[in-house]
């Protein structure tokens, strides 16, 4: 996402690195880089190991051939996806096969911040009752109100909650893709091992489990509550 960072300091002779929503391969981009680090907080949404993604450039390519055949059978498709970061990323990626777009309402003011900090969209309007003719639909996962007023259309989950079943049914979604802005299992435990850091802590997702798996493969590793964290009113 537009602004992600990793924060990496040294205090009285020891690193730490602070991942963010770290992503270590993303459709057409080079690989993030990890410093290394004596400390390493990571953030785990999927420290689980079913969660494990496909390529993402092949799942970009999976879901432009989906929303293809959608409109080649005069059906909307309708992509499920955050408002802020996904949305825009999904956009960029998806523009290379020629699609224009049509924003959800509260997928808009994000896409105008996009805007704002310099870093152009394909074409899009805003979805507000009006025909759309053949763009593609990107709207939150919760709420479709706007969605049913578009008579013949078929909705995709794009995120990589997609591995896991129940989540995925609460949506109703026709198809899912696993396109996700965060590390799956796998690339949190490349994060780690490339950190070279000998002690981890884990924030937000599965952290409990993913400090288990780290503890079984011998790194000290624990995981951190909410209530031991530290909210920095910036």
């Amino acid at each position: 996402m537009l602004g992600s960072a990793q924060l990496h300091f040294e205090h009285e002779g020891t690193s730490v690195l602070y991942t963010g929503d770290i992503k270590l391969r993303q459709p057409g981009r080079i690989e993030t880089f990890v410093p290394k680090a004596d400390v390493l907080i990571i953030e785990t949404t999927y420290g689980r190991p079913h969660f494990r993604f496909g390529d993402p450039d092949s799942t970009i390519e999976a879901i432009a051939l989906w929303c293809r055949r959608a409109l080649d059978s005069r059906v909307t498709p309708v992509l499920l996806c955050h408002a802020l970061g996904k949305t825009e990323e999904v956009m960029l990626q998806l523009a290379q096969y020629g699609f224009a777009f049509a924003l959800e309402k509260r997928c808009a003011p994000c896409a105008r911040q996009y805007a704002m900090a310099g870093r152009s969209l394909p074409d899009w309007i805003e979805l507000d009752g009006e025909p759309i003719g053949d763009r593609v639909v990107i709207a939150p996962p919760v709420g479709k109100d706007d969605i049913r007023r578009l008579g013949r259309y078929r909705t995709a989950l794009i995120s990589g909650w997609a591995k896991d079943a129940d989540f995925a049914r609460l949506f109703g979604a026709d198809a899912t893709f696993d396109l996700s802005d965060h590390c799956d299992f796998d690339e949190l435990m490349e994060v780690v091992e490339r950190s070279g850091a000998d002690q981890v802590y884990t924030v937000h997702g599965y952290t409990e489990d993913f400090a288990r798996s780290l503890r079984k493969k011998g790194v000290r590793a624990w995981a951190l509550e909410a209530n031991e964290q530290l909210a920095l009113a910036l």
